[in-house]
């Protein structure tokens, strides 16, 4: 294959995406609404309306469910390739073992640290 011919098919994804972002700029810029004002240039907050200011303090509370999300997230992300390649991963030895278990020691001592901060407590409001 020559060179021409081995960037056909990224050329014509190129064009495909190109077509596709201009049609929505085209549709965007002359079929959407013409004069915003009132309610629809205040910011979206599902239906409910603003009270305060966007400065206020935040509990923690949130930044400890997004760290058990990245916990769980990161935990599926490595262990289902090592539950997929099994058989290779004991063909590969003692090393891979030893940072899998490694792995899952981190693993558990975040979930402990989780429950210890009160993170997996059910509040009622």
């Amino acid at each position: 294959m020559t060179g021409a011919e081995t960037l056909l098919p990224l050329l014509a994804m190129l064009g495909f995406a190109s077509l596709v972002a201009g049609g929505a700029l085209f549709v965007g810029r002359f079929l959407g609404p013409r004069n915003l004002e009132g309610v629809k240039i205040q910011p979206y907050e599902c239906g409910v309306t603003v009270s305060g200011n966007a400065r206020d303090k935040v509990s923690v509370k949130y930044y400890l469910i997004a760290i058990l999300f990245l916990l769980f997230d990161l935990e599926v992300a490595f262990l289902l390739p090592l539950a997929i390649a099994w058989d290779e991963m004991i063909a590969l030895g003692w090393i891979t073992m030893g940072l899998t278990g490694f792995f899952l020691f981190y693993f558990v001592l975040s979930l402990w640290f989780e429950y210890r901060s009160g993170a997996l407590e059910w509040e009622k409001s």
